[in-house]
């Protein structure tokens, strides 16, 4: 009978290149090496999910793991935005719970995350000739947590970030009045 637990010499194996790959990123640049090579081991992103989804449930997180853990999912979508959205698609739940926190750091990673799922969604789902339909049960699932108006919140948090964000996307929306406009077109383009 097969099952989907890895057997626990296949764990090993797969911690043991986990911890061969962060050696690596010693002594020089840690942080942007680590951040690197993390996510593109299954073993970390999958235990990182589980851990932000076990922190986000308690009344009082601990901040420099929850911290951790959303730094992470930042870098998984910035690395690789069309196939880490399948993945941090399914923490839409504990963003949401992060991003209503009393804490700034937590707050704005969140907001961070949350946008760059969201600007993901819109280039990937909406505006994608043919893929509507494909990323309608991800599209609903953002929807079923996010409304538009927590979506403009969550803009004005930071809009120079979240300006820079679309335009990665080579989604143009230019400044003040005008991305307003633009904004506003995106936010009805994306929860009709």
């Amino acid at each position: 009978m097969k099952t989907n637990w890895q057997t626990k010499k296949e764990m090993e194996a797969n911690f043991y290149y986990l911890m061969k790959d962060i050696l690596s990123c010693f002594p020089n640049n840690f942080e942007n090496n680590f951040l690197g090579i993390i996510n593109h081991h299954f073993i970390a992103k999958e235990t990182t999910r589980k851990i932000l989804i076990d922190e986000a449930k308690k009344k009082k997180s601990d901040f420099k793991i929850l911290t951790g853990a959303l730094i992470l999912q930042n870098a998984f979508l910035k690395q690789s935005s069309r196939g880490a959205l399948y993945e941090v698609i399914d923490i839409v739940e504990q963003l949401k719970i992060c991003s209503k926190s009393k804490l700034k750091t937590i707050k704005k990673l969140s907001t961070q995350v949350i946008l760059k799922l969201f600007v993901t969604l819109y280039f990937e789902y909406v505006i994608m000739p043919g893929r509507k339909e494909e990323g309608k049960e991800f599209l609903n699932k953002f929807k079923n947590y996010f409304s538009a108006k927590d979506i403009v919140n969550l803009i004005n948090i930071d809009r120079v970030s979240t300006r820079f964000l679309f335009e990665r996307c080579g989604i143009e929306v230019g400044f003040g009045k005008e991305m307003d406009k633009r904004f506003n077109k995106i936010l009805d383009n994306f929860y009709k």
